[in-house]
């Protein structure tokens, strides 16, 4: 079983997982550091997406497109998930393991009216490493809509990785702005808790997370003392003006530094045509 070696990694712990069913050892991080994924940054509708959070085919198939396998996805409903999952083994899909906790699991197989999982956990984790759910408990833990991703084999073929790494860069901008705009106003606390997961999180946990799997101390430290001035107001559930008690100054610092570093890493794939 490969296990998360870093923070929200169960769907690349998936990865690692499924990979593993096709005799291929690889752990979540080095798929990671192998796609550039802490200088990766996207958006989708009005979120802002980077580390862990970017997920799926797009994502996954940075690293599988060169060795030869590639993600398949299918959006199935609820009640059509159990037929599918019979004749798919392996297959990665979303369970709710607690009410409050939903993340990615594979299924391996299943019998006697059972349906087992591997539960993507860090290795010291007291949560169990697999899953015994009857329909009835594992309807009870799925969306309405469930996305199932299985690998299939392929030709080796160069990823896209180098169009990601080329867009990063105005998105991490784009993203820049829209926080400066949003810290230089006042907020509704509702406007906060929504910001907190779709302008923060990808610098202030995923993008956190991204620099610690790189050993970058900077940025890493000064967005970690941003995050820690911000959350206590977002907690406190009061309208705000966000600029006038965080270091602003000090995030679009961290912003720039973490901007050149991916400009660096795009240089150096232009350069040398390097690819997964």
């Amino acid at each position: 079983m490969k296990y998360m070696t870093f923070n929200a990694s169960c769907s690349y712990a998936g990865l690692a997982n499924l990979l593993d069913w096709y005799g291929v050892d690889v752990e979540d991080r080095v798929i990671a550091l192998k796609i550039e994924l802490p200088y990766l940054f996207a958006r989708e509708g009005r979120r802002y997406l980077s580390g862990p959070m970017l997920q799926g085919a797009e994502w996954f198939d940075l690293y599988l497109h060169p060795i030869g396998f590639t993600f398949i996805e299918r959006r199935l409903e609820r009640a059509e998930v159990f037929s599918f999952l019979k004749d798919h083994p392996p297959a990665m899909l979303g369970l709710h393991v607690t009410p409050e906790s939903k993340h990615a699991v594979v299924y391996t197989g299943g019998g006697g009216g059972e349906y087992c999982f591997i539960n993507n956990k860090r290795q010291d984790s007291t949560e169990p490493e697999t899953l015994r759910l009857t329909e009835t408990a594992l309807l009870s833990r799925l969306d309405k809509t469930v996305v199932v991703g299985m690998l299939e084999k392929i030709g080796p073929r160069p990823s896209a990785l180098h169009d990601r790494l080329a867009g990063s860069p105005g998105v991490l901008l784009a993203l820049q702005s829209e926080i400066n705009d949003f810290c230089t106003q006042q907020q509704t606390p509702a406007a906060q808790a929504a910001a907190l997961n779709d302008l923060f999180r990808p610098l202030l946990l995923d993008g956190i997370t991204m620099l610690e799997l790189l050993e970058n101390t900077e940025p890493a430290a000064s967005l970690r003392t941003v995050r820690a001035q911000l959350l206590p107001l977002i907690r406190a559930g009061r309208p705000a003006v966000l600029s006038e008690s965080i270091d602003l100054s000090l995030l679009n610092a961290s912003i720039r530094a973490y901007h050149d570093r991916i400009k660096q890493i795009c240089l150096y794939h232009t350069q040398t045509g390097a690819n997964p």
